[in-house]
């Protein structure tokens, strides 16, 4: 199993950037996660990855959503898997709010749709976040 990004119309690789806004313990949390989807090779269930709705967003598909807390910060990742069993990961946000916004589904549902009509995609190097944890 892989990890992947998409990337922006700028060619910027778009999750990889919100993992570079965040602190750096956030996102070694947040790697660590998707780390430990990839040496398993599946998505183990935990009470922190649910499904958002589709009959309330509106669009065909599965695409998860991981809790991740580390301290006071909380932050939620959007992301589906592919037929190949792989991740993409569609959209990252910080939680400031008990319900996911609309701004931030309709992102992820936008980056669905663009990785359904074949949008770039690069690989993401999780290693490269998850040492700078302090």
């Amino acid at each position: 199993m892989d990890i992947f990004n998409i990337q922006e119309h700028s060619g910027a690789a778009g999750f990889a950037s919100f993992l570079d806004g965040v602190s750096d313990k956030l996102a070694a949390a947040i790697c660590k996660k998707f780390s430990s989807y990839a040496e398993h090779g599946d998505m183990y269930t935990c009470n922190s990855l649910k499904i958002l709705n589709p009959k309330i967003w509106g669009y065909k598909g599965t695409i998860y959503k991981l809790r991740v807390d580390c301290g006071k910060e909380s932050a939620r990742v959007l992301f589906v898997k592919t037929p190949e069993n792989n991740i993409v990961l569609l959209h990252g946000f910080i939680k400031k709010t008990r319900k996911t916004p609309n701004k931030d589904a309709k992102i992820a549902m936008h980056n669905l749709e663009r990785l359904q009509k074949n949008a770039t995609l690069s690989p993401l190097d999780l290693t490269e976040y998850t040492g700078k944890e302090q």
